[in-house]
């Protein structure tokens, strides 16, 4: 089975994440996310909040294509799993639809797959412990700042 090549990968994840947040976006995640923490982010909040998050994810996956630094690849890759799994979790347990779950399933997840099989054999141990733990951690302050706003 052929696979993607690692520049292939970091051109895909600026697409797949502009598709996830169209996605997000048009089945109104703002209302959703909203509604179940009772918070109250809205349309224009969630477009900055995404612009400049898409900015920077661009940014890293050029970054990866300048450099060849794999554990930047590797820290998308994780992002973008740990994104799709935590909206799929999301839709199972609130038994709703979170905003984000069908690209997350059908481009995060697989796409996270993908890097994790190609990437990971080729970093250290201590370099795919920090991969994860960046990729992770980056979804924090994001969750965060659309709590507080």
């Amino acid at each position: 089975m052929k696979t993607l090549s690692p520049k292939q990968m970091a051109c895909s994840l600026p697409v797949t994440f502009l598709v996830h947040q169209l996605e997000e976006y048009f089945c109104q995640f703002p209302l959703w996310y909203s509604k179940l923490l009772n918070a109250q982010l809205s349309n224009q909040d969630f477009i900055l909040i995404n612009g400049i998050g898409l900015l920077v994810f661009t940014a890293f996956a050029l970054s990866y294509i300048i450099n060849k630094n794999k554990l930047i690849l590797a820290a998308l890759g994780t992002l973008v799993f740990v994104n799709g799994a935590i909206h799929l979790l999301l839709s199972v347990v609130t038994v709703t639809y979170s905003p984000g779950t069908i690209s997350g399933v059908v481009l995060f997840i697989p796409l996270g797959i993908i890097i994790f099989r190609e990437l990971f054999p080729e970093l250290h141990g201590g370099e795919r412990i920090m991969a994860i733990a960046i990729g992770i951690f980056v979804l924090l302050p994001v969750s965060l700042i659309a709590f507080t706003i």
